[in-house]
Parts: structure tokens; C-alpha cells; sequence
């Protein structure tokens, strides 16, 4: 026997009578060439933004949470248009479940379907992907560095900021103090003759 959940679902506060079904999907991104041993592979192991499934009900008359919602006409055709205006704002969601809570989700797709088996009612297919966050940091670069090319001046600071997508990929962009001629690095590591 099912035990009775002790909060209804909802969706940034849109709540629904019955969360019929729900999937969690962890994935990964592995290195597809082979890795000499004795080298860590977790570097190379990319994890993907996590996907959350569901399957949601709605209805006019509910019986799950009949004291919380009452009855009425027009209470799907209401949460229909909430979730539409939800998902055009185009911002993260918090979801939550009788045993989670999952933040910073958007929303990827949903279906609003009408049938003869559900009549007034909808089932509402809907999917979720979780979103990273990632911050800028500036660091200065230590004086051991050398100074900047033939005028001698300090090697400055260096922007780095790293950006994950939806593919769970990252990339990487920097700007610094340049000279004609080279970065501040490049020029650094001529003037010792490195180069």
C-alpha cells in the first residue's frame, strides 16, 4: 500500500493533485580514446546536467487534496496558464516533491493534451534540467613571474571566468594587460630567455 505524500507537488507554488510518475537522470560524458595507466581519469569525466522527469495531474474536482484546493470549475485551465507563463519567463524553477527539493531547474519541455480518458483533467508530461552556476574570479599574478616585456612593468592581474553550458561542457575565456608583439606571459618568458 502507498503511503499518502505529505505535501502536494509544486512548481515555483503551482501545485498539482498527483505526481503520477518521476525519473532522475544522472549522466556522463567519458574519455573515448584510451588512457594511459597510471593517469587520473576524473578530469576527463565530464557529468552532465542532471534531468528530472515527470508526469503531473491536474483536475477540477480532486480528491488527494480536496481540503487544500477545494473544487471547482476552472482550476486546470488556471494551472494550465500558470505553467505556460512559468515556462515563457524562462527562469529557474524550484520543484518540490514529497521527499525533495530540487533548485535551479528550467524547464525543457512540457505537453498539455486533452483525452477521453482523462476528460477535464490533464496529464501533464513534463522535464527539467538542472543549471550551473559558475562565477568570475580575478587573481593578480605574483611578481616571480618576471616583469612585462622591455618596459619592466608588473605582470598585472588576469580575468578568468569558466562557463558551463546546458551540455555540461565548459570553456574558458582571459584577458590581460598585452604588449605589442605578445601576452604579458609570452613576453615574460622571452625577457628570461625562455623562449
Amino acid at each position: 500500500m502507498s503511503r499518502q505524500p505529505k505535501q502536494p507537488v509544486n512548481i515555483n507554488g503551482i501545485e498539482f493533485d498527483a505526481l503520477i510518475d518521476q525519473s532522475i537522470e544522472y549522466s556522463a560524458q567519458v574519455p573515448e580514446y584510451p588512457t594511459e595507466k597510471g593517469f587520473t581519469v576524473s578530469d576527463t569525466i565530464i557529468l552532465e546536467n542532471d534531468s528530472l522527469s515527470m508526469t503531473l495531474y491536474v483536475t477540477d474536482t480532486p480528491v488527494t487534496w480536496k481540503n487544500r484546493f477545494g473544487g471547482g470549475y476552472g482550476r486546470v485551465e488556471q494551472v494550465v496558464k500558470q505553467l505556460e507563463e512559468l515556462y515563457l519567463a524562462r527562469e529557474p524553477v524550484t520543484i518540490t516533491t514529497s521527499d525533495a527539493v530540487y533548485t535551479e531547474m528550467a524547464i525543457v519541455s512540457y505537453t498539455i493534451s486533452k483525452s477521453a480518458d482523462t476528460g477535464y483533467a490533464r496529464e501533464i508530461p513534463i522535464s527539467f534540467q538542472k543549471i550551473v552556476r559558475t562565477e568570475a574570479k580575478t587573481v593578480t599574478i605574483p611578481s616571480s613571474y618576471g616583469k612585462s616585456g622591455t618596459t619592466g612593468a608588473l605582470a598585472g592581474t588576469a580575468s578568468t571566468t569558466t562557463e558551463t553550458t546546458s551540455a555540461g561542457t565548459s570553456s574558458s575565456s582571459s584577458s590581460s594587460e598585452t604588449e605589442t608583439g605578445g601576452s604579458i606571459l609570452y613576453n615574460a618568458g622571452k625577457s628570461i630567455g625562455l623562449l
